[in-house]
């Protein structure tokens, strides 16, 4: 179990700071604005790039952003990605904690769906039956 612990508690330490995270896609378009006059008209698209988030129940959050916000904008994304990479496993390990308990309290025993010692209960049916 201290492998474990000694896993998970290098994990938390790995967490980056949560002051710029930011969840969502950033996506990169080539759009026609519309104006017949324009260069897009002929051909030369405009780039636009936005964060889009979907939230609960299906709405959708667009934010244009100008060239310069890309990069901060792509690295709250990392830091949003990074977050749920750690967590799962975090949560992994967790799991293998839970099952190390359990099994220690009983007796290295495995419960069965029910929550019954299947060792336990294969003792007490030999003992009825003998």
């Amino acid at each position: 179990m201290p492998n474990l612990t000694d896993r998970r508690q290098r994990l938390l330490q790995k967490l980056p700071p949560l002051d710029e995270v930011l969840r969502g896609s950033l996506v990169e378009r080539l759009v026609r604005c519309g104006k017949q006059t324009c260069r897009c008209a002929r051909g030369e698209l405009h780039e636009a790039v936005y964060l889009s988030v979907t939230h609960r129940g299906g709405r959708t959050e667009q934010i244009s952003l100008p060239r310069d916000l890309v990069g901060r904008v792509r690295h709250g994304i990392a830091i949003y990605s990074k977050w749920w990479e750690i967590l799962e496993r975090i949560s992994a390990i967790n799991r293998d904690l839970l099952r190390e308990q359990r099994s220690r309290r009983l007796g290295g025993g495995v419960e069965d769906g029910a929550g019954k010692n299947t060792r336990r209960v294969r003792r007490a049916r030999r003992r009825r039956t003998q």
